[in-house]
């Protein structure tokens, strides 16, 4: 991200003449970032560098932000993330969706435009090879304990 995010002053006088100012962390957008590419076909996950992948193995990982950064000014935010595709989707019409639901989302929800946005594509699979490279990891415990009691229970 390049350019610089337009930071100008949003402190404003209010009808009951009480000075207020309004801020976004940039965890905040990178929440909403995440999770509105979350719900786009086409993107199965984001990916995040080697720190968020050793994350991951002390977490349940379920981190929304991995693989987003942001750039939030007072009216304008700049996004990068970095994804894994879905194999025999068309990347570029996955890219028009993304920009398009992350720019919506983030300013419906804060206001804020977005000046820039980057996808960079880490890695393509099917959507069987994502849920056995990543979900797969994340079902076996509850699988496990599933099984366990199925057979410990007792029918009379």
């Amino acid at each position: 991200m390049d350019n610089k995010v337009n930071e100008s002053n949003t402190e404003v006088i209010n009808e009951n003449g009480i000075k207020t100012k309004l801020t976004f962390d940039d965890q905040v957008v990178k929440k909403i970032a995440g999770i509105a590419v979350s719900e786009i076909p086409g993107i199965l996950g984001l990916s995040g560098n080697a720190i968020s992948n050793l994350t991951d193995r002390f977490t349940n990982g379920n981190n929304p932000t991995k693989g987003i950064s942001a750039e939030v000014g007072t009216k304008q935010v700049a996004i990068d993330l970095d994804v894994i595709g879905e194999y025999g989707k068309n990347i570029a019409q996955v890219f028009d969706t993304a920009t398009k639901k992350v720019a919506d989302e983030v300013k419906n929800m804060t206001g804020l435009d977005v000046i820039e946005f980057n996808m960079n594509v880490d890695d393509v699979m099917t959507k069987e090879q994502y849920d056995e490279k990543f979900e797969g990891k994340k079902k076996e415990p509850a699988e496990e304990n599933n099984q366990s009691e199925t057979n410990s229970r007792t029918l009379a």
